[in-house]
C-alpha cells in the first residue's frame, strides 16, 4: 500500500505535528502487520509526506525530518516535488490532504490518469472538531469534476467520527507498560527533571502569545502558597513571561519556579505531558497529546476573527464534561477558560480522575490511524 500524505502550514506547528505524527503512526502499523503480507506487498509499501515548509517539519522531527523520517520508513519531501516526474508516475494508492489543503494540478491530473486503472482513495484530513454535524459529515464522499471521488475524514469524539491520533504514545511516556517496564526520561529532559524540586507539581506551557500567561501564573503562584506546594512550569519553546513574572518567581519565597526548554522533538514533548501534572496546549496535535496524557489541562484554542473557536472550544467542553457532575463540570470549565486558580486548584485531584476517565474514553472508540485504515481496507474490498 502506498500512502500520500499532503501538508501545507497554516497553525505553525500544529498542522505540521499532525501530519507527521500520522506519518509515523501508518509507518508503525505498516510495520507492525509485516507479517500478514506477502514480501511482494512489503516490498510495495511506501509512505511519502509534501510539506510546504520543512523548516517547521525539522524543528518536530530531530532536527532532520527528511533523514529522520527515512529512519522509519517515511520518505519526507518537499511540496514541490510533488510535480516532479518521478512522483507524477507513482501517485499514492491512498492520497491524503491534510486540512483541505489544494493538491497540486500536475498531481491531480496524475491520479485522473491512475484511476483508468484503480482510482487512488482520496481523503480530505479535516480538522478536528466536537461539534455535532461532524457525525453527519464524516466519510461523506465528494465526486470531483474529473471522476474522482474524495471522502471528508473528521477527527473526532463520537463513534461515528474518525477518532484521534494515538501514534507511539505508550512506547514513548512513563505509563507502566504491558512488559512491566517502564520507560526512562529522554535526553533532552532528563537534567531538568532532575532539577524540579521534590514533590513539587509540574505544568507544561504551549500556548499562543495572546494567553493571559502572567496573570494566570500569578493566580497558581497564590494559589500555591495557599496549599503549601511547589510547582515548576515549563515553559516549551516559544513561550514567554513578561520580566516583572520572571523576576518574581526567581525571589525564595516564590512557589512557581520558571523552567525555560528549547524545541524538543515530537516524541519527547510526549514524554514531558505525561509527567507533568496539568498541561497548557494550542492547536490540534498538543491538545490532543494533552488528551492521551489523562491530566487536567487548558486548550487554548487557535482564536479566529469570527470567534468560531469559541463555539468550537464550547463544543468540545460539552462533550468532555457531559458525564461529570454539575459541580466539576463548571470547575473544570471555569478553568479551561483561564480562571484563577484559587477556583480550581483544590479539585486538581477530581480533575485529574476525570481527565483519566476521558482517556480510558478515547481509548474504547478507537484511534485515528486505525480508523482510516479499516476505511481505506473497506474501500478496497467494496471495489
Amino acid at each position: 500500500m502506498r500512502w500520500d500524505i499532503f501538508c501545507q502550514i497554516v497553525d505553525n506547528y500544529g498542522d505540521a505535528g499532525v501530519c507527521w505524527r500520522l506519518a509515523r503512526a501508518l509507518s508503525r502499523l505498516s510495520s507492525s502487520s509485516i507479517n500478514t503480507v506477502s514480501s511482494a506487498e512489503c516490498d510495495d509499501s511506501r509512505i511519502r509526506l509534501f510539506c510546504d515548509d520543512l523548516n517547521v517539519l525539522n524543528v518536530i522531527a530531530h532536527g532532520d525530518a527528511v533523514a529522520h523520517g527515512a529512519s522509519l520508513g517515511i520518505e519526507v519531501l518537499p511540496w514541490s516535488a510533488a510535480e516532479s516526474p518521478s512522483v507524477l508516475a507513482s501517485v499514492g494508492d491512498v492520497v491524503i490532504e491534510a486540512f483541505a489543503c489544494h493538491l497540486p494540478k500536475p498531481y491531480i491530473d496524475a491520479m485522473v490518469q491512475k484511476a483508468s486503472d484503480q482510482a487512488p482513495i482520496w481523503i480530505n484530513l479535516e480538522y478536528l472538531t466536537a461539534e455535532a454535524w461532524a457525525d453527519d459529515m464524516h466519510l461523506m464522499p465528494s465526486p470531483q469534476n474529473n471522476g474522482l471521488n474524495k471522502y471528508f475524514y473528521f477527527p473526532g469524539f463520537t463513534p461515528k467520527t474518525g477518532g484521534v491520533l494515538l501514534g507511539d504514545w505508550y512506547e514513548v511516556t512513563s505509563n507502566l507498560l504491558t512488559s512491566g517496564r517502564v520507560t526512562s526520561p529522554p535526553n533532552s529532559l532528563s537534567l531538568v527533571l532532575q532539577s524540579c524540586r521534590p514533590a513539587s507539581k509540574k505544568i507544561s506551557v504551549f500556548n499562543y502569545k495572546q494567553a493571559p500567561l502572567d496573570a494566570w501564573l500569578n493566580s497558581v503562584n497564590q494559589a500555591a502558597l495557599a496549599h503549601g506546594d511547589q510547582v515548576d512550569v515549563f515553559l516549551c519553546a516559544d513561550q514567554n513571561v513578561s520580566t516583572a513574572t520572571q523576576k518574581a518567581f526567581s525571589l525564595e519565597d516564590s512557589a512557581v519556579k520558571l523552567i525555560q526548554l528549547p524545541f524538543i522533538p515530537q516524541e519527547d514533548y510526549d514524554y514531558l505531558l505525561s509527567v507533568c501534572d496539568m498541561n497548557l496546549v494550542r492547536g490540534e496535535d498538543s491538545f490532543v497529546r494533552a488528551q492521551w496524557a489523562g491530566k487536567p489541562f487548558i486548550w487554548d484554542i487557535y482564536p479566529q476573527s469570527d470567534l468560531a473557536h469559541e463555539v468550537k472550544l464550547n463544543a468540545f467542553l460539552d462533550r468532555y464534561f457531559e458525564s461529570s457532575i454539575a459541580e466539576l463540570r463548571s470547575t473544570g470549565v471555569a478553568a479551561m477558560k483561564w480562571g484563577p486558580a484559587s477556583d480550581w486548584w483544590p479539585h486538581l485531584g477530581a480533575l485529574t480522575k476525570h481527565s483519566e476517565a476521558w482517556r480510558d474514553n478515547l481509548m474504547g472508540l478507537g484511534h485515528l490511524e486505525g480508523k482510516i485504515l479499516d476505511f481505506v481496507k473497506s474501500q478496497e474490498i467494496s471495489r
